[in-house]
């Protein structure tokens, strides 16, 4: 994955998204719609979080340091813990301001400002999110992928709105305008619970990482060579340990041979290594490996 390219993206996605974030706080109050205002916000938080995401993969592109030796990977689950979050409780807020919005009576808007606003949107996110989607399918961030949830996010706000705007215009044209009050905070509540998949879909691996809770299917995968290897070289026994943070895998082995191991000296256990390296998959930068061979089973105790 080209570093380089991440961060390109990212700084490209942060400005776009604070443009639109102005530009939806800006409608909502001329407007006085309250979802659109809602969603301007949304936009300014996303923008703060994609800062966030923009200095993390520039950390994550520097070397180790005596701080912290095993390189800045840690942050990357931290960072989409916190984006998560915020989508979350947005969320709260604008199910909790729509449901008071309707107890008070709905709002009344300029639906032919928001409806242009709702319209022009839908166009530009939903095209900048499949762009964004492509190219990361030859950059393949975790950063970028989850980021670009929250232009998913938006761009299904902006089709809410244009929806509901169309269908409070649609009341007042019918003489129901007592009803097309009550179109802004119904959207606002129905918005807010479509943001909570997203959001969970965030958190949930997230909260994973940073709680260090062992990643199944990297475990079974290295349980799974190892049984193999333990049968074909005849080890008496291993210990394994996993982890992971964000893109970073972290796997420790170790093997228990026997005292009459035919060993023939130090590289042998290096070609070892090799083979299972081999069949762990392709190794690369964010994959730390270690392999260590000794004679004496109170070392993996």
């Amino acid at each position: 994955m080209s570093n380089r390219g991440e961060q390109s993206l990212l700084k490209q996605s942060t400005i776009l998204m604070f443009a639109v974030a102005i530009a939806g706080i800006v409608t909502g109050f001329v407007s006085g719609a309250q979802s659109i205002l809602f969603d301007g916000f949304f936009s300014l938080i996303a923008t703060f979080i994609k800062v966030l995401m923009l200095i993390t993969a520039k950390l994550i592109a520097k070397e180790s340091n005596h701080r912290f030796q095993f390189g800045f990977w840690h942050l990357e689950p931290m960072v989409l813990l916190i984006e998560g979050s915020f989508l979350f409780l947005i969320a709260i807020y604008a199910f909790l301001n729509g449901v008071f919005g309707i107890i008070n009576g709905g709002r009344e808007i300029e639906l032919g400002l928001v409806i242009i606003y709702a319209a022009v949107f839908t166009v530009v996110e939903f095209a900048y999110f499949f762009y964004v989607r492509h190219r990361n399918r030859k950059l393949k961030s975790t950063l970028i992928q989850f980021d670009n949830i929250s232009w998913l996010v938006d761009a299904m706000l902006s089709v809410g709105l244009l929806v509901s705007f169309l269908t409070a215009l649609l009341l007042k044209s019918q003489g129901y305008g007592e009803w097309a009050v009550y179109v802004d905070p119904l959207i606002l509540i129905l918005l807010a619970l479509s943001m909570l998949p997203p959001a969970f879909k965030i958190l949930r691996p997230a909260l994973r990482d940073v709680l260090g809770i062992v990643p199944d299917q990297l475990n079974d995968k290295v349980r799974q060579v190892m049984d193999a290897a333990k049968v074909e070289h005849g080890f008496d026994d291993y210990i394994s340990y996993v982890q992971k943070h964000g893109r970073a895998r972290f796997i420790e082995i170790h093997v228990v041979l026997p005292t009459d191991y035919p060993l023939h000296g130090v590289g042998q256990l290096d070609v070892l290594r090799e083979e299972i390296s081999a069949k762990l998959g392709k190794a690369d930068a964010a994959r730390w490996l270690t392999i260590s061979f000794t004679g004496d089973r109170k070392w993996i105790a």
